[in-house]
């Protein structure tokens, strides 16, 4: 079998894979006794566990990763109507194991609360029972030698032309911020943290060579009661920048770059001078492509020989859209024990989110649920702590002519929740919800990957005519009726003085042969 009048371009192209898309429960069990130092328990408000990722790696062939556990607990005493706080703070190491080997990984973890109970065993001890779930995506490239072009031995190509990722860089870097904070002169001095919160406000992601420079602000929300006070919240604006090397970055690359807080410690100074200490750990993922075009062979054959032809399924990311939308959302809150005489702190929290595509409506269908919280105070000064969820349902139409298969990768933040007193018992909160992140087209097909001539098996001609009729329904593809008779789809489109490749009408179409 000779093949040396055969010649083949190829060009290396880069697929995303799928290497891990699973998910792993912890169990949370921690048998409480109270420090000395904390006052008697008499009814819990509120018991809170928050999971965050701390690190992660990769090594034979295993995804490790490291979790902490917050565990908090709101409570009251018999004769004391302030707020406790107990804190605890449980780490775990879990694994997964791959599904294959990609280069370039880019990782992806999601922790959330599946449920807590707080059981209160005498007034010195807790009994707390929880789980928690983390989700796992990995994602790496994969190369695959493509035929885009071929010479010689009568051969025939259908070609399209794709949009791909030239090139794709992942980074993931740990970020630990430790800045003093400074309660303002009118704020009573803290005595218990009850709650923090921290949302990232993204600035400026700019690339230069071979690095990342990423620019925003952590704003830093917290809730703290106090001797001379029922609770005071705070608010402080932390401005980041940070450079994150990337080897072959530059500004040719678009990025989809993600900021997660991983903890929020804030540790109130000794000397009473209202100064705080805060440690802030973030977490950025960087996904960075770089897109190029070319021509690639879908189909071939020759006019002159049998072929063989090894094939693969590709799909490709060709392009990204960013999102940027917002949703509102909003809930009751009821008081069963009295009227709501004061409000303290308001939030909201995300849960459960999920996208679909909705094929009949067009567009993303992305649903989850919104948890409201209030902590303040009834008529004669006892603390309440008020709950509850509310569904979200937000659509994302998909842009027209697309060519392609779509996914989407989005990414929720509450960006504030306000509230008002609809009358003595009822509190009215609204949440604002930013939706970003992006939406990727894929272009999928077969492609060639390997091409063969087989010389030593000639294709039979006849010479007696140099013309067959044909006769077509409309819409038939041309490629496929020039690849039965062994002819060039060129020689079809110029006897039948033709510049479509598709059939207009049903009708009789000139075959000229390959003598």
């Amino acid at each position: 079998m000779n093949t040396m009048d055969l010649k083949l371009n190829r060009e290396m192209l880069s697929m995303t894979r799928t290497i891990l898309d699973a998910s792993c429960e912890q169990a949370v069990e921690k048998d409480f006794l109270l420090p000395d130092y904390y006052p008697d328990i008499f009814r819990v408000l509120k018991c809170v566990i928050t999971p965050t990722v701390q690190s992660h790696s990769i090594n034979g062939g295993k995804l490790s990763f490291d979790m902490a556990v917050l565990i908090r607990v709101l409570y009251i005493s018999q004769n004391d109507k302030r707020i406790n706080c107990i804190e605890q703070k449980m780490n775990y190491t879990k694994s997964f194991d791959l599904q294959g080997d990609c280069g370039d990984p880019m990782i992806w973890l999601t922790p959330k609360c599946d449920y807590v109970n707080c059981r209160v065993v005498n007034q010195r001890r807790l009994d707390i029972r929880g789980a928690v779930t983390i989700h796992a995506n990995v994602t790496g490239e994969v190369t695959v030698p493509i035929v885009t072009d071929a010479f010689g031995c009568g051969i025939q190509l259908k070609k399209v032309a794709v949009t791909y990722p030239a090139k794709r860089l992942t980074a993931a870097k740990r970020i630990t911020l430790i800045e003093e904070l400074q309660l303002s002169a009118a704020k009573a001095p803290v005595g218990t943290i009850l709650r923090t919160d921290c949302r990232i406000i993204p600035q400026e992601h700019k690339m230069i060579a071979g690095k990342l420079v990423t620019k925003g602000d952590a704003e830093i929300m917290m809730l703290y009661s106090c001797v001379t006070t029922d609770g005071e919240t705070m608010r402080f604006t932390l401005p980041f920048s940070q450079i994150i090397d990337i080897d072959g970055i530059d500004d040719t690359f678009t990025a989809d770059v993600r900021i997660t807080p991983a903890g929020c410690d804030i540790i109130p100074k000794s000397d009473d001078s209202g100064t705080l200490e805060c440690e802030l750990v973030l977490l950025v993922n960087c996904v960075a492509k770089k897109l190029s075009t070319c021509e690639i062979v879908t189909d071939a054959y020759s006019t002159c020989f049998e072929c063989e032809a090894e094939r693969c399924e590709s799909k490709l990311d060709s392009e990204s859209i960013k999102l940027s939308d917002s949703h509102s959302v909003t809930a009751k809150l009821s008081c069963q024990e009295g009227e709501i005489r004061c409000v303290h702190d308001s939030w909201a929290t995300l849960s459960n989110v999920t996208s679909r595509l909705d094929e009949e409506k067009k567009a993303f269908i992305i649903s989850g649920s919104v948890t409201f919280c209030i902590i303040g105070r009834n008529e004669d000064g006892t603390p309440l702590y008020l709950e509850n969820d509310s569904p979200i349902e937000h659509e994302i139409p998909i842009p027209e002519n697309v060519n392609g298969e779509i996914s989407i990768s989005p990414d929720l933040c509450i960006e504030n929740c306000t509230y008002y007193l609809a009358d003595e018992a009822t509190a009215e909160l609204k949440a604002d919800i930013k939706i970003g992140g992006e939406m990727t087209i894929q272009q999928t097909g077969t492609m060639i990957s390997e091409l063969r001539v087989l010389t030593d098996k000639p294709k039979e001609k006849n010479d007696k005519y140099a013309l067959k009729i044909c006769y077509c329904n409309e819409s038939d593809d041309i490629w496929e009726i020039a690849k039965k008779y062994s002819t060039s789809i060129t020689a079809i489109l110029e006897e039948n003085e033709l510049t479509d490749d598709k059939i207009s009408k049903q009708g009789m179409l000139l075959i000229p042969l390959m003598n």
